[in-house]
């Protein structure tokens, strides 16, 4: 199948809808910040709503960890929560903290979508013209811009005129390039950029190795970064180990809870459909049959059963959903969801599977004629 690239007016309106989605940035005194709840800040006698992000980075600005953040939302009623978010204030108040945190604002939802410290705001104007310089150098082609109006975010997806194919697997062929994105409170991140030729769908691989980010754009910053994607392009932009990856993903059977999952993925996109590709009906069915009930399980028992699926056939049903299930169902996905599923597809295929190192039973199934430990008197 040929991959679709954008064609040159197409690349120039999401460019023009990038920067014109691009969130406002103020800076602003930690101690001039009040916090009512966890969904409204007064600045300067000004009451703004914030989104569930803002109030997680606001509280992180204050130096408290992630962690903590995880255990207030779970372990606190709504009553405990507003009781210590009162008590926060005052300790911020009392503190007369004078740290600058910067304050980013939806220009569409007109809500503050987080706050930051230390980092420097990269425009996305100027992401665009640094994008376009690696574009250019490298000869790739374009084949998505997708834009979050609501963060401001934006990703490209861009291809070099290349084939590979993973042996050993029939209609496993893919080009390769890069995924160039950047974030109002993150900066810029550029990963390895996967497209799988039989179904054209993309998947963004932010490995370790791989993956890089840069929270300005100074010339030693760009120095460094410029020798890694040098680097990179010696592979031919292919991940480390990537043709075996997909071999093994391809025979290691999903899990349930792996199964789950991308169905809580899925599904609030396509509704029904989700449980059909999964095919969730049948291994409800199986384990049915065994006297369980999957909805029933605790997590431990939903990662060591085995689902009818692989993790090769999941990846690429979350990638489906991105990149084509638009094509042939009536579905309204936002640019926003489409990069997420990507990289939740990149984060599935990379992570430690549930089943990846289980062995099989070189003795197939259980003899009762050689259980010699139930005759021992």
């Amino acid at each position: 199948m040929k991959t679709t690239t954008l064609s040159p007016e197409l690349i120039l309106n999401k460019k023009k809808e990038a920067i014109n989605n691009q969130t406002l940035r103020r800076e602003c005194p930690l101690g001039h910040i009040k916090l009512i709840d966890d969904q409204r800040v007064t600045i300067n006698g000004h009451t703004i709503e914030i989104t569930k992000n803002a109030y997680k980075s606001l509280i992180k600005s204050i130096g408290l960890p992630q962690g903590f953040i995880n255990k207030l939302e779970k372990l606190f009623t709504k009553e405990s929560k507003l009781d210590f978010i009162s008590t926060l204030q005052k300790a911020i108040e009392l503190s007369n903290d004078t740290t600058i945190v910067n304050v980013h604002l939806s220009q569409q939802s007109k809500c503050i979508i987080g706050f930051s410290t230390g980092q420097n705001t990269i425009h996305n104007k100027t992401f665009i013209n640094f994008a376009d310089n690696i574009i250019d150098e490298h000869g790739f082609s374009v084949v998505d811009i997708w834009n979050d109006p609501y963060t401001g975010g934006t990703s490209i997806n861009c291809i070099i005129n290349n084939t590979h194919e993973v042996k050993g697997l029939s209609n496993e062929a893919f080009t390769t390039g890069l995924n160039i994105s950047n974030d109002p409170m993150k900066g810029i991140t550029v990963a390895p950029y996967i497209n799988r030729l039989w179904c054209a769908n993309g998947c963004t691989t932010q490995m370790a190795n791989e993956s890089y980010k840069l929270n300005e754009l100074t010339p030693q910053s760009q120095d460094s970064f410029y020798k890694h994607l040098n680097e990179l392009r010696k592979t031919g932009f292919i991940p480390s180990g990537y043709g075996d990856l997909v071999r093994n993903a391809n025979n290691t059977s999903a899990s349930i809870a792996e199964l789950n999952r991308v169905k809580r993925q899925i599904e609030p996109l396509i509704g029904e459909r989700a449980n059909t590709i999964l095919q969730m009906a049948k291994n409800e069915d199986a384990y049915k049959k065994m006297g369980f009930d999957v909805n029933l399980m605790d997590s431990d028992t939903k990662r060591m059963a085995k689902s009818n699926q692989s993790i090769w056939s999941l990846t690429n049903a979350l990638t489906w959903v991105a990149t084509n299930s638009d094509k042939t169902l009536d579905v309204n996905i936002q640019d926003s969801d489409r990069q997420k599923l990507q990289i939740e597809a990149g984060n599935l295929l990379s992570k430690k599977w549930d089943h990846q190192n289980a062995l099989t039973n070189p003795f197939g199934d259980l003899n009762p004629d050689e259980q010699t430990g139930l005759i021992l008197n």
